[in-house]
């Protein structure tokens, strides 16, 4: 059955490594829906991963969040239809975003102080858009194949290991992946890559089902629409032993579904057991 209205919810968790030297999270994360082409609820999800060796990685993050989020509602709330969002116009956005970015260099900084990843899907009745630069991932289901876990884009890699592209990079629009697609797309997650080794299969290059199926099905058969309780539920599963035991990364999800099935009330709460020994 499909459910018209998104669920979703989305967290950060600090690493343990950034725990351990007092850093605090360089991760952000947004996720709303708005009112587009005819009154259709349209989700807009962003996500950003500071960049360790920036001085202000956590502020770049939460202004890359905030910024294209901010262009996004502006332009579906103006009712412009998803399929005439392309490409261009998204390194519009991002040439905006690191005009705001200069406007914050005051003293000795630089825009690379600044630097961060940027993954986006927004999301309407029968198409979405998709735009990501650095590392990280998006990964769907649609109602053409709803239990085929599949990711976007591959995450970013840079000329060596560990490197990726960020929004401050002078050749940004040129490594922005972008996807216009034109279906109903039921479910979405978009993450940093402090959960990449959970939600990815690197030898397969596919997306990890495991991990998913249970955090989706948990998702679908909540009661409410969104809450605070979901939000910490999230955070706890986050910062979870078995979790931390993989990476000692900052790590960020979202879930965002509208698919929806008969379930009993008392699914309210997430198993962190069985989604911890279905993700390792």
């Amino acid at each position: 059955m499909i459910n018209e209205s998104w669920k979703f919810i989305f967290a950060s968790a600090a690493g343990t490594s950034h725990l351990a030297t007092a850093t605090p999270c360089q991760d952000s994360s947004f996720c709303e829906t708005v009112k587009g082409v005819g009154g259709a609820e349209v989700l807009i999800a962003v996500v950003a991963d500071g960049a360790g060796s920036a001085k202000h990685a956590e502020v770049g993050a939460g202004l890359a969040c905030s910024f294209i989020s901010d262009r996004a509602k502006s332009a579906i709330q103006s009712q412009t239809p998803l399929r005439e969002i392309t490409r261009d116009i998204v390194t519009d956005w991002i040439a905006g975003y690191q005009t705001e970015v200069i406007a914050h260099c005051s003293g000795d900084l630089i825009p690379r102080d600044f630097a961060s990843t940027l993954l986006a899907a927004l999301i309407g009745d029968s198409a979405a858009v998709f735009f990501q630069l650095g590392d990280g991932a998006i990964v769907i289901t649609d109602s053409e194949e709803p239990e085929n876990y599949r990711w976007v884009f591959w995450p970013q890699q840079g000329q060596y290991a560990n490197e990726t592209n960020f929004t401050t990079d002078e050749n940004a629009a040129t490594k922005v992946d972008f996807s216009l697609v034109n279906r109903r797309i039921d479910e979405v997650s978009l993450f940093t890559d402090g959960v990449q080794t959970l939600t990815l299969d690197y030898e397969g290059r596919l997306a990890h089902s495991p991990f998913f199926a249970p955090v989706f099905e948990w998702l679908r058969t909540a009661p409410e629409q969104n809450s605070n309780k979901y939000t910490d539920s999230l955070k706890e599963f986050l910062n979870s032993e078995r979790i931390n035991e993989r990476t000692d990364d900052d790590k960020t999800i979202v879930i965002a579904t509208r698919k929806a099935v008969a379930t009993p009330e008392d699914s309210a709460q997430p198993d962190h057991e069985n989604q911890e020994s279905a993700s390792l």
